[in-house]
């Protein structure tokens, strides 16, 4: 009598024992049901095809500093004793589209660039306390400048040249120097570039001819001129000049020099 029971009931039950194990199959599987779809991609939290740049800096300089990249122009007031989060309220930060920018920054004498890629969904920190990874790049020449070494011209360490309008013109020479006043030293200055003419004159002051040079500086105020005949360094010691003041220098028994044009040469 049992053993006709359980053949009765023996086929439903390997039935009910296939179908879970089918059933178990597909969960583990995934046949019956699809994969669910990937979430969707985080919002880009500087907008779309954006990306940030923060600067910061870690010690004082003479300011006000302006920041100036792509059409915009940052005030930096900070000073920060650890470097700040990228994401930071309170840092000087622009947000730009994706792409290659120059940022400018300038304080009263403090000059620094820095060429920065901007990524997209991407911060990225720049620290110009010591223009570390940034350039000085050139700035306008505009001004009274003194010769802050001999270099190849003995006795010129002392020179003054103010430039204006295109020209820098001799308004003081140390006794000794070649170059009397009047001279046009300079001319011909290129920002893009960071060239110019300088004067040059041989050893007796004569045979007065230009040579093309580049400026390489190492702030607003301070630049070295680099050239045939060496290296020059000048620094800014004014904005105006008083002309003067020349004909008082004249009176000393320096002679004011012709102001004629010459072509490139090779001198001192």
């Amino acid at each position: 009598m049992k053993k006709k029971v359980l053949l009765r009931i023996l086929p439903g039950l390997i039935l009910a024992i296939f179908f879970a194990y089918l059933a178990a199959c597909d969960s583990r599987t995934g046949i019956t049901d699809p994969p669910p779809p990937p979430p969707p991609p985080t919002p880009n939290p500087y907008g779309e095809g954006n990306g940030k740049i923060t600067f910061f800096r870690t010690q004082q300089i003479d300011g006000p500093i302006t920041i100036k990249i792509s059409d915009k122009t940052l005030n930096d007031s900070l000073i920060w004793t650890v470097t700040p989060n990228c994401d930071t309220n309170i840092a000087a930060s622009v947000i730009l589209k994706k792409g290659n920018y120059t940022a400018q920054i300038e304080g009263s004498v403090f000059l620094c660039r820095y060429d920065i890629n901007v990524e997209e969904r991407k911060c990225k920190l720049i620290d110009y306390t010591t223009c570390n990874g940034g350039y000085v790049g050139c700035y306008n020449i505009n001004g009274l400048w003194l010769r802050t070494a001999d270099g190849p011209c003995p006795n010129c360490m002392g020179l003054k040249v103010f430039f204006e309008n295109g020209i820098g013109e001799v308004v003081y020479t140390p006794p000794g120097c070649r170059f009397p006043i009047g001279d046009i030293k300079w001319k011909d200055f290129n920002i893009d570039n960071c060239t110019m003419l300088d004067r040059a004159r041989d050893q007796y002051g004569g045979s007065p001819d230009y040579q093309r040079a580049s400026l390489s500086f190492s702030h607003k105020n301070a630049f070295v001129i680099n050239s045939e005949s060496g290296q020059i360094p000048y620094s800014r010691i004014g904005t105006t000049y008083d002309k003067k003041s020349i004909k008082k220098n004249i009176n000393t028994g320096n002679t004011p020099a012709e102001r004629d044009s010459s072509p490139l040469r090779s001198g001192n």
